[in-house]
């Protein structure tokens, strides 16, 4: 249900206004999302292998910059 309302409201933003600045705004929320959930789940698996919670944490970090760098076409 989740995955199909995302599908409808990224389509019907681009349908009334594909720009940068309406990608840029999807985009952020999709890195804010994500973001999010892997956080809530560092602190929730605390004893996850070592070598997955540096995954976690490296995709944390490249979402946070991304989300940086997009800011300009917001």
């Amino acid at each position: 249900m989740a995955k199909g309302m995302s599908w409808i409201k990224t389509n019907v933003k681009l349908v009334m206004k594909e720009s940068d600045h309406t990608i840029a705004d999807l985009m952020t929320d999709g890195c804010n999302m994500g973001i999010k959930f892997l956080r809530k789940y560092l602190n929730e698996y605390k004893a996850a292998e070592e070598k997955a919670k540096d995954i976690a944490k490296r995709l944390i970090n490249i979402e946070e910059k991304l989300t940086l760098e997009i800011r300009e076409f917001l």
